[in-house]
């Protein structure tokens, strides 16, 4: 039974009231005695610091300041929402809220979240993995604008390379949404909205420096000038970095320090043709470079480009129907060159996709739906030979939402076809019940599925073995498929919001590596693997401080080899509180991990220690329209990791000046 040890290691080697009763009852409903088990990990004075905070505010909901208004979202039905309504296990972050933070990547702002797991293979511009509710790093789906910038090799999306510059918010959907967004997303959506133009122009600019080099310059406007809404905005960063690899890593560990630059603008047009018909151009793009350890002498790098355009018509034809088509074209790109091959390309994967979608929007006296078809082409080109670079995938969808007294209703059905595996039908049901003021108890159940990716099933070809590739691939593997249920209670009122959340996951023909009989190892579908967890999330405002806490337990396991999954842990907690005082906004933050394994057979040698990393900010606005910001990272030097022989930043220091009219 693992302890959560959070204590981590100083750069200087130096090792360094209880659940609501209603737990009982969600875990009692989900026969899910591992969660159990997990809750008993903790010492009882543990478990009372890290929940009150978290629960301390529902005695004083009533006597603190209301909220502006309701956050509304779109990602968990795709029509706008009240979030007080949502019958999911969503979240959404504001620009404010990453302005304030001082947050350097996007990265640094998910890890923040309930639920969600992040692992970098070392510093700025690594390849950062998504381990949402324990699910792998390939069954989240990540949108931009609604758009799917990722690569159909990896199965995954380059976060690492989205700047928070040209981020307007953040929606996160936990849980299966597959019935609403199609394959992958077994473990939910994120969904990154740009920058859009609004009201009277307005100039925003920004200057950031910091440790290792680090260097941030933005620029950008938005505004609306008649019909014509837009919106540009333009993103510089670069660091010198640290070595991506320590000693321990057995691939190409090279000491020198792993730089990286990113270039990227977002810019959004909208003309609005008649009242309720508004055409929208959208074009993102980012280019990247980043520095990793290849090779023992000299330097690797890798050249990421990923782009995104859409066009999108928006038409109210009456009270009762709205109609949105949509067309995307967007590519990810990655090429690896080397000093060792004298600077030239090592390699090129490039995913391209082009999407149309139509969306009816109904609004009737008999609830809300949601109609809609998709057609997805990719393609994939590579320096290496696939037996198959093509995928056409089809589906159409539809969705009914209900509000009937104290009742809400959610139900989705989607049926996807692939050029490839055939038909696959996915659906969710939600039920929620207010019982009173504020509180909102509800139930969920549904189903999703993954395809393979292009290298699951073609990378290495299974027909060149004068490669001698210590692994392979497996074009007979089937998509895999979820079986999701959950219970929840939200408490939502005034400045303050509370939800408790038990989830139980089974995962079919999960994708995993196998050493079959020759020693090789080769991609397979396993049996199955089962995924158990607990989320508490508290948001409130004491003594004129916001406070924000979450608490993840979860069980995710490999039922064949009963193993943990890999690099999730089964403890997770996160803490900010901050607090304005006059022209000063003052903040910090707590992240603590527990101990988790590196690799499918939970090989102790490759297990990774827990640890608790101190954040802290401060903003000063010391003019209108300008406001001075400063953040400290790993506030007491600690020394983890979050991927075995890879590296994580020390003690570093930003600092900088933003202007927003």
């Amino acid at each position: 039974m693992d302890h959560w040890s959070i204590a981590g290691r100083r750069s200087d080697r130096r090792s360094g009231s209880a659940v609501p009763s209603f737990a009982a009852v969600v875990l009692f409903a989900l026969n899910v005695d591992p969660i159990v088990e997990c809750v008993f990990m903790f010492k009882l004075q543990t478990c009372a610091a890290l929940t009150a905070l978290a629960c301390s505010g529902l005695a004083l909901a009533d006597g603190v300041p209301q909220f502006a208004g309701d956050p509304v979202i779109v990602t968990a039905s795709r029509i706008v929402q009240p979030l007080s309504k949502t019958l999911a296990d969503a979240t959404v972050i504001t620009r404010d809220e990453i302005e304030e933070s001082g947050a350097q990547t996007l990265q640094q702002v998910l890890s923040r979240q309930a639920a969600v797991t992040i692992a970098s293979n070392g510093g700025p511009g690594t390849t950062s993995s998504i381990f949402m509710r324990g699910t792998n790093n390939s069954h989240t789906v990540v949108l931009v604008d609604g758009m799917r910038i990722s690569s159909a090799t990896s199965g995954t999306t380059a976060i690492q390379n989205i700047p928070l510059e040209q981020i307007e918010r953040i929606e996160i959907l936990r849980g299966p949404a597959s019935s609403l967004y199609g394959a992958d997303a077994i473990g939910g959506v994120i969904q990154i909205f740009t920058r859009k133009g609004e009201g009277v122009p307005r100039f925003n600019a920004g200057f950031e420096a910091g440790s290792r080099g680090t260097g941030k310059l933005t620029a950008g406007v938005d505004g609306k000038s008649g019909n014509t809404a837009y919106s540009l905005q333009l993103s510089h960063a670069q660091s010198n970095g640290f070595s991506a690899k320590n000693s321990k890593n057995e691939f190409g560990y090279n000491p020198d320090n792993d730089g990286y630059r990113n270039d990227g603008y977002a810019a959004n047009v909208t003309q609005t043709l008649a009242p309720g018909h508004d055409l929208t151009l959208r074009l993102f793009q980012t280019f990247a470079r980043a520095d990793f350890d290849q090779n023992l002498v000299g330097q690797d790098w890798t050249d990421t480009r990923l782009t995104g355009q859409s066009l999108e018509s928006r038409n109210r034809w009456t009270d009762v129907w709205t109609s949105t088509l949509r067309f995307s074209h967007s590519q990810d790109k990655q090429e690896t060159f080397s000093d060792a091959a004298g600077g030239r390309r090592n390699s090129l994967y490039q995913t391209t996709q082009n999407e149309w979608t139509w969306q009816n929007d109904l609004t009737t006296g008999w609830g809300n739906f949601v109609l809609g078809a998709t057609h997805n082409d990719q393609k994939v080109e590579s320096s290496d030979l696939f037996t198959k670079n093509t995928r056409a995938q089809y589906a159409g969808f539809a969705t009914y939402q209900l509000e009937q007294g104290k009742s809400l209703l959610q139900a989705s059905l989607r049926r996807d076809h692939d050029d490839q595996f055939g038909g696959k039908t996915t659906g969710k049901l939600d039920y929620g019940y207010r019982f009173a003021e504020g509180w909102l108890a509800r139930a969920g159940y549904g189903t999703a599925y993954k395809a393979p990716t292009f290298n699951d099933l073609y990378y290495p070809p299974t027909d060149m073995p004068e490669y001698n590739y210590h692994y392979r691939s497996n074009p007979n593997l089937k998509p895999e498929s979820s079986i999701n249920s959950e219970l929840a209670l939200v408490y939502s009122k005034n400045a303050s919001r509370f939800s408790l959340t038990a989830f139980h996951n089974q995962v079919s023909d999960l994708i995993a590596s196998a050493t079959t009989a020759d020693g090789i190892d080769t991609r397979i579908n396993v049996s199955r693997a089962t995924i158990r967890g607990l989320t508490l999330e508290g948001a409130t405002m004491v003594a004129g401080v916001d406070l924000g806490a979450n608490l993840t337990l979860l069980d995710a396991r490999d039922d064949g080899t009963g193993h943990r999954l890999e690099r999730r842990p089964r403890q997770s907690a996160n803490f900010t509180a901050s607090k304005e005082l006059g022209k000063w906004t003052l903040g910090a933050e707590q992240q603590i991990v527990s101990r988790r394994y590196d690799d499918p057979a939970n090989t102790e040698s490759k297990s990774l220690h827990g640890y608790g990393v101190t954040n802290a900010f401060a903003n000063y606005r010391f003019a209108k329209s300008w406001t001075a910001t400063a953040r400290v990272d790993n506030l007491f030097d600690r020394e983890y990791e979050t991927a075995y022989g890879y590296n994580t930043g020390g003690l570093g220091a930003f600092i900088g000046v933003r202007y927003s009219q």
